[in-house]
């Protein structure tokens, strides 16, 4: 099919010979020849490219010639051409320009040219044409539908128009689009910003980075609200940073009064100076299954195989305490009435050295650390994973991975298969199926028929070994470690992962003291166990 737009007849200054026309057509792509081209690799593959042609058409005239059968011969816009032919334009033509067939010197040298100093925008530019749409009243979506940008870039680009000093930075080339839209976001808040920079220059992650900023933010926030909830209820709730500022936190149920004797609980908030403190306390479900009720049946046998004890969690508690000791008229147990530290009790520190005392300490505030940091850096690999599952095909050294799992068993897998891979379904954004004993079994049927090549068979095998790794990791990963962790997360990170400091202890790696985190967990440790 053609569809003649223009044709311009060029003639010589002598008004006698005309020159050979150049004509401005709309072609079928399925109808142009695809003639010998000097680029072979055309990528037809790329998701956005594709998106584009189907639903905008082709923007750029592709240039052909007639050969002596009247075909149309591509000379230029070759991936253009093809893509169109395999996905289809609105229309179901393409623009061309038709000119005179060149010489195959001439062909081969516009060829190279075109292709060799081609170059594309810069993250500046994407940025400033991104605004411009936004300021017409344009739609993140409908950016990113009508430019083919994928949505995470426009809202980079988003991001980086509203704050002045990242954007600079992104001019001036100190920043990547990535990195600046990181920035950009805590550009409020100069100890984040800084808790970056320190990022960047060590090439730690800043991504990781920014995760464990916003879930502190998360944590400060959910803990002032429920000062105020208690506030509100008439408590005398001190804040985080009236905790902070105090010199002692002492918890009034662990002190004496004059007679030595524990304080009555009705008689704390009367206490001279008594305050409320929250902190968060670990909460751990009583286990619910009784080994005695088991019936004999391999169907009970099998329930109490897969029967996993509730995860523990936090919540808030108000404890009465006092933040001067003296004026409190109470003591500490074993009479000392003041100048010991807020952390210990004399029951804690009875038949432990100092040196002892300190190293307990240091532990906790390790484990505190790292166990918020793994809940960071969680919301980040599952992120990523979510982009990796998603990919057409393997990268290499995959077939290695799923050998290993599928020949040695491991229980990882067993384990994803006997539960019809719930975390595969959460990372394809797909509902996880319920139940078990074939409950599920359609719907991974489904997933395994759209994998229609080998190449796609193997994604999606190795999609449901990573995921099974990842359904069996939590804070428990960092403290024990195993060999098929390091072998996964090794394997992740060849293909393009990084991992955050709490991470790399799977790889055999002790992360640095940071004087942040460490901040953060003597914070903690003084919220559960000082308090």
């Amino acid at each position: 099919m053609t569809d003649t737009i223009q044709t311009d007849a060029v003639t010589t200054t002598e008004g006698t010979d005309a020159a050979p026309a150049e004509e401005f057509l709309h072609l079928d792509p399925a109808d142009i020849i695809i003639g010998t081209n000097v680029r072979t690799d055309l990528r037809p593959d790329h998701k956005e490219f594709r998106k584009s042609i189907k639903e905008r058409g082709v923007i750029e005239a592709v240039t052909v010639y007639r050969n002596d059968n009247g075909q149309y011969v591509l000379l230029r816009g070759q991936r253009r051409t093809v893509t169109a032919a395999d996905v289809g334009t609105p229309t179901g033509l393409i623009p061309a320009r038709v000119v005179p067939q060149p010489a195959e010197t001439d062909r081969i040298g516009d060829q190279m040219v075109e292709n060799i100093h081609r170059a594309g925008m810069r993250e500046t530019e994407i940025v400033a044409g991104v605004e411009q749409l936004a300021l017409l009243g344009v739609s993140a979506a409908q950016i990113a539908k009508r430019t083919s940008i994928d949505r995470p870039t426009v809202n980079a680009a988003l991001a980086v128009t509203k704050a002045d000093q990242t954007r600079n930075r992104l001019d001036s080339g100190d920043l990547t689009l990535e990195e600046a839209a990181i920035f950009a976001e805590f550009e409020h808040d100069p100890e984040a910003v800084e808790r970056l920079e320190y990022a960047k220059r060590f090439r730690r992650s800043l991504t990781h980075e920014a995760q464990q900023l916003r879930d502190e933010v998360a944590e400060r926030e959910a803990d002032a609200a429920e000062v105020e909830r208690l506030r509100g209820e008439g408590l005398p709730v001190l804040t985080a940073e009236e905790v902070a500022a105090a010199d002692e936190v002492l918890r009034i149920e662990r002190l004496l009064n004059a007679e030595g004797e524990p304080v009555p609980e009705e008689e704390w908030p009367s206490v001279p100076g008594a305050r409320v403190h929250v902190v968060k306390e670990w909460v751990y479900p009583e286990d619910e299954y009784d080994e005695s009720e088991d019936d004999t049946d391999d169907e009970a046998d099998d329930e109490a195989d897969d029967y996993e004890p509730a995860e523990p969690y936090q919540q808030y508690v108000p404890v009465w305490v006092v933040t001067d000791l003296d004026a409190s008229g109470l003591r500490r147990r074993g009479g000392v009435s003041g100048g010991a530290s807020s952390g210990s009790t004399a029951d804690e520190d009875a038949g432990e050295s100092e040196e002892e005392a300190e190293a307990r300490r240091e532990e906790r505030r390790r484990v505190i650390a790292y166990n918020k940091a793994w809940a960071s850096a969680e919301t980040v690999r599952r992120e990523w994973l979510a982009g990796f599952v998603a990919r057409k095909t393997a990268p290499e050294g995959a077939e290695a991975l799923i050998c290993e799992a599928v020949v040695t068993g491991h229980h990882s897998l067993s384990k994803a298969m006997d539960h019809r891979h719930p975390m595969l379904f959460t990372l394809l954004g797909i509902p996880a199926p319920t139940g078990y004993y074939g409950a599920g079994q359609d719907e991974c049927r489904k997933i395994t028929t759209k994998a229609t090549t080998p190449k796609a068979a193997t994604m999606t095998t190795l999609a449901a070994v990573v995921a099974a790794w990842e359904a069996t990791t939590g804070k428990h990963s960092w403290r024990n470690p195993s060999a098929w962790d390091a072998r996964v997360l090794g394997a992740l990170v060849e293909w393009g992962y990084q991992p955050s400091e709490v991470e790399c202890i799977l790889l055999g790696e002790e992360p640095e003291p940071d004087a942040d985190t460490e901040g953060e967990a003597n914070a903690d440790e003084a919220s559960d166990s000082a308090a």
